[in-house]
């Protein structure tokens, strides 16, 4: 692969980010569609989230410590701003790997009122929040700002209209919380003085008359590499946390447990001519986070189509295949 500038994220990678940050948090997670802001679904609620690249403040600022997003009006913004929901926006400071949040709830008024607006946050708390899962700090106004490891992104958004009015011991005991919750894959509730927030990290239930259907139809054997071994698993094309992910047939397809983990990661996908495609905005992404290490490896294990059964009628459904590449954020060439 040519060499990636791995200094900044564009809008596709931010996307990526999103996406496997919020995995980290929650299986019941898809992207809907948008262009920054990107409107997803997690936990079966809807969310506008706005996300950039945090950066120096710039000229005529004394402040070392200091960084900023800059977020100006856009067609895509007030199109999110249109609606009832507020656009939550997030900074990424690339280095320290983690996100800033500031108070949604006051993004409204000051685009209202201006059509730039800067957010303004400290580098020296995103790199104690790499340190510790969490930081935040009161700035000169009176807002808590909070930064925090990709990891409680989704307990974040889900806890969003309570967060900013926790102290820093109580965010922490928060995210501990969260961390049983997620080695036991169970949730839960915690309760401040003031709140008791929500804690999901529920994975789907699944049918096991769906998994003996597709092992039969495809022969135990999975479609993009042909390995049986007893690896193979009954993979859902549209996720079954999604309204329309069925334990029909037509939903299902049988893959080793390599090329299922990479279908749901939306590494490799298959398109309406059931044709094996890597996704290389994905591997773009993977790049500058310095995790694109194997591509090669993948690509000699999968067949250039997927190998379909015998029966026809159990097949893929064309209209599940395009769901399902559009909420993994694919985007076909």
């Amino acid at each position: 692969m040519s060499k990636i500038d791995t200094t900044i994220l564009d809008k596709s990678d931010l996307k990526y980010l999103l996406i496997d940050s919020l995995r980290l948090y929650t299986s019941n997670l898809y992207y809907i569609d948008g262009n920054n802001p990107y409107r997803f679904s997690i936990n079966k609620k809807e969310y506008y989230i706005l996300i950039k690249n945090v950066h120096e403040s710039g000229e005529n600022r004394t402040n070392q410590d200091e960084c900023r997003i800059q977020v100006s009006k856009s067609k895509n913004l007030n199109s999110a701003l249109s609606g009832f929901s507020d656009v939550i926006v997030f900074g990424y400071f690339h280095d320290a790997r983690v996100f800033t949040a500031w108070n949604p709830f006051l993004m409204r008024d000051r685009f209202n009122q201006k059509s730039t607006i800067s957010l303004y946050s400290r580098f020296s708390v995103q790199r104690k929040a790499s340190e510790n899962g969490i930081a935040a700090y009161r700035d000169t106004n009176d807002q808590f700002i909070i930064s925090f490891k990709p990891e409680y992104l989704g307990l974040y958004i889900e806890n969003i209209s309570k967060m900013h009015i926790l102290n820093e011991t109580e965010l922490l005991k928060l995210t501990s919380k969260s961390d049983d919750l997620n080695s036991e894959n169970i949730d839960g509730t915690f309760d401040t003085e003031k709140e008791r927030l929500t804690i999901t990290h529920s994975q789907e239930t699944r049918d096991p008359k769906f998994r003996k259907i597709v092992y039969a139809s495809y022969s135990s054997r999975c479609a993009m590499c042909g390995i049986q071994l007893k690896l193979v698993e009954a993979a859902h094309i549209v996720p079954h946390s999604h309204e329309k992910g069925t334990d029909d047939i037509g939903n299902g397809i049988c893959l080793c447990a390599l090329h299922h983990t990479a279908y749901d990661q939306s590494l490799i996908y298959f398109n309406e001519e059931f044709e094996i495609k890597i996704n290389k905005e994905r591997m773009k992404y993977l790049g500058k986070m310095r995790l694109d290490s194997g591509l090669s490896q993948l690509q000699e294990l999968s067949f250039d189509k997927i190998q379909l059964p015998e029966n026809l009628a159990m097949m893929p459904n064309i209209e599940n295949i395009k769901l399902a590449n559009q909420i993994r954020g694919i985007e076909e060439e």
